[in-house]
């Protein structure tokens, strides 16, 4: 690790970035660059914690069923693998179950404990829910009549209706000393976790069973799944997170060293942009495609052989996913009528489309509208009704969960948080919903407050940034997010001495700029069509970020150019 660097020393252009995040003075700035886990807040502040680790021991000490349910996104499959993996380190092993996003759908599912006679014959057993559970009462009260306890952990808001009648884990409860943290699905199931040990550890009984646990090295999930799942990076998240990153420099967990070389990660040192455009794309096309299973065998996986098989596996289902998705987005821009994104200023659009890559096709048409979108994938129901099932994006300052629940009466179900969730509906209320939402969004992005896009544009010439000292010092600004954004920086005097165009349809710009020492390779997408221009005036001013190359386990530092 490199020595710690103070205030005195750090370069002027960094001091800029730490003050426009309302990081000032030594001790602040300390605090930042150097996170401590100490700081983190305790599991007892949760508000459920006691009851949850009461529930569970029972359970535990009286040898009965236990069964994680989890979301099939990485936030979900992150915290469920978190759990699993804890409890075979305690000697335990649980059952587990991820729902096939096609055919079973977002939450619980009844039928699945109907069909196990384990669940459904009046036997005692525990169900733990990850990243989902707060909006399924009718189906706990149901399980709960087959004779199961429910722990939920979730992290969704809260729905208008009922909260189900068990023991609830939930930072969205505003009585909750969480409430504020923003934690992500999997932060919840640590923080169970790190309840269980404290309880356990107090339990001079008990002790000789976790007291060899690092639950440090569980942080390797925790930062998985909250920067896939985009959740604001609150102080207490930025820790996690933090210390995640650091673990995963050298985790202990074979799965998740399978993944890590898979994506060409063999440099030990792993960063939010690669969890973010690497290995959380890889673990979500499990479930996009209806296979979250694999994910979570893979990283509960102690066996490196079966580790690579199931990573390969992975591998085949992510390039299905990339197909799907390049299909979908053309079938639905083909149906996205501009003038009507200026009048809504938000999209809401359906199409044929594979309802598992409605999320992604989503998260592109925000990066190129900048507004709200909800994209909707048509299905046949069980009675052969036309059903939509969606999945929203949003933007900054702009809840989309909150704009979908004033649209209830039109649904069948909903859940999500600010940034993304997910809707269904029959097809014929699409038009109804579509109008009465689009006044919503309208309305909340009048009153959201707007941030100059200059606040995060810092001067600083791409010779100094690459610098042993300045790359440390971003480094040590990780990891980035929601609440802590990449920051950009300009080179007033960048000179172009080779570009030429790249990608299908020459969109995209390939460069090389000059250095003092070296040349610097670069990439513009969406940029080809500065071509000419750079040829004409060869010396730019140019917006930029840096971006890290991996290749046949290298990596080497790239130039991402923003505008030029």
């Amino acid at each position: 690790m490199n020595q710690r660097i103070d205030k005195g020393h750090i370069p002027p252009v960094f001091i800029e970035i730490l003050k426009k995040r309302g990081i000032e003075g030594s001790e602040q700035i300390t605090e930042f660059l150097y996170p401590r886990l100490s700081d983190l807040p305790g599991p007892d502040l949760m508000k459920g914690m006691k009851e949850a680790v009461d529930l569970l021991i029972k359970y535990w000490d009286n040898n009965l069923p236990i069964v994680v349910w989890g979301d099939y996104d990485v936030d979900g499959t992150t915290g469920t693998s978190l759990l699993v993996n804890f409890f075979k380190k305690t000697g335990r092993e649980i059952h587990w179950h991820i729902p096939n996003r096609i055919s079973e759908g977002y939450g619980l599912n009844i039928d699945w404990f109907n069909k196990n006679n384990q669940y459904n014959c009046g036997n005692d057993f525990l169900l733990i829910t990850v990243d989902c559970g707060i909006s399924d009462a009718d189906v706990i009260r149901q399980i709960q009549g087959m004779g199961g306890s429910v722990i939920v952990t979730d992290h969704h808001n809260l729905p208008e209706t009922s909260l189900p009648d068990c023991v609830i884990l939930n930072p969205s409860q505003e009585a909750c000393g969480f409430h504020t943290t923003y934690l992500a699905g999997v932060g919840v199931a640590f923080y169970l976790a790190a309840g269980i040990r404290s309880r356990i550890l107090s339990d001079k009984s008990l002790k000789g069973k976790i007291d060899s646990i690092n639950l440090k090295q569980f942080l390797a999930f925790v930062a998985l799944g909250t920067i896939a799942d985009i959740v604001p990076l609150s102080p207490t998240n930025r820790i996690l997170v933090r210390g995640g990153l650091e673990i995963l420099e050298h985790t202990e967990f074979t799965g998740i060293k399978a993944l890590l070389h898979s994506c060409e990660i063999r440099d030990g040192r792993v960063s939010s942009e690669d969890i973010g455009f690497l290995i959380g794309p890889l673990i979500n096309a499990a479930g996009r495609v209806g296979d979250s299973q694999t994910v979570v065998q893979l990283l509960t996986s102690s066996e490196e052989n079966s580790a690579i098989k199931l990573v390969k596996k992975l591998t085949r289902l992510n390039k299905k996913r990339k197909k799907w998705c390049i299909e979908g987005l053309e079938k639905i821009i083909e149906k996205i009528n501009n003038t009507q994104v200026m009048e809504d200023r938000s999209i809401v659009v359906a199409g044929d489309i594979h309802q598992g890559v409605a999320g992604i096709i989503a998260s592109r048409l925000v990066d190129l509208f900048g507004v709200p979108v909800i994209v909707f994938a048509e299905k046949n129901g069980s009675a052969g009704e036309k059903l939509l099932v969606g999945s929203a994006r949003s933007i900054e300052g702009v809840s989309i969960v909150k704009a979908i629940s004033r649209c209830n009466d039109l649904l069948i179900k909903f859940g999500g948080h600010d940034m993304a969730a997910g809707a269904m509906l029959f097809a014929d209320r699409l038009p109804e919903f579509r109008s009465k939402i689009s006044l919503y969004l309208a309305e909340m992005k009048d009153n959201k407050k707007v941030t100059p896009i200059s606040n995060n544009n810092f001067s600083c010439s791409v010779d100094n940034l690459m610098s042993e000292k300045y790359l440390q010092l971003l480094h040590l600004l990780e990891p980035f997010g929601p609440g802590n954004d990449a920051p950009h920086f300009i080179d007033k005097n960048a000179k172009i001495i080779n570009s030429k165009l790249v990608g299908k349809g020459a969109e995209h710009l390939q460069v090389a700029i000059r250095g003092k020492y070296s040349n610097y390779k670069g990439i513009g997408f969406g940029l080809g069509k500065h071509r000419d221009a750079i040829q004409q005036k060869p010396e730019r001013n140019m917006i930029y970020s840096l971006t890290r190359n991996r290749f046949r386990g290298t990596t080497s530092w790239q130039v991402r150019i923003i505008d030029i």
